[in-house]
């Protein structure tokens, strides 16, 4: 009888922490997947920002610091490389001294986060999204 009750036991042992590893992992995606959705607000929120100040700047994008400044985007930008539920984003502007104004924005996981990586341009209007690396426009857009 004791045998009985114990190897009942250690089947239920085992069954309960199996349980609990299915939750944590689905916590963990759900979580994954809330970073992800602020990351992807944060860009779209710059994108409207880069809209709002190239309008009262010749046409030019400006830098993090230029929109916070500026009054486009609020303080949590105020960084080179601010970072958001857990993903960095990285802004490059181009078309000063006589070239086409241009910028792009990514979103890369803080490590040792995890997540996918978002990349968008103005060329494409698009965000686009890799799994596994740093996103680039050459990336299948997300479905938006």
């Amino acid at each position: 009888m004791r045998k009985h009750l114990l190897l009942a036991l250690m089947v239920l042992s085992l069954c309960a922490a199996g349980a609990c590893q299915s939750y944590t992992k689905g916590l963990q995606d759900t979580v994954t997947k809330a970073d992800e959705t602020a990351a992807i607000s944060a860009m779209r929120t710059i994108t409207v920002a880069q809209q709002a100040y190239s309008t009262g700047n010749n046409g030019d994008y400006g830098t993090f610091d230029q929109l916070v400044k500026g009054g486009y985007l609020d303080s949590r930008f105020n960084s080179a490389k601010p970072k958001f539920r857990g993903y960095v984003l990285t802004l490059t502007v181009s078309g000063k001294g006589g070239t086409e104004p241009s910028y792009s924005v990514s979103a890369d996981p803080e490590a040792p986060a995890q997540g996918r990586h978002f990349y968008f341009d103005l060329a494409s209007g698009l965000i686009h999204v890799n799994a596994s690396q740093t996103a680039a426009a050459t990336d299948p857009a997300l479905d938006q």
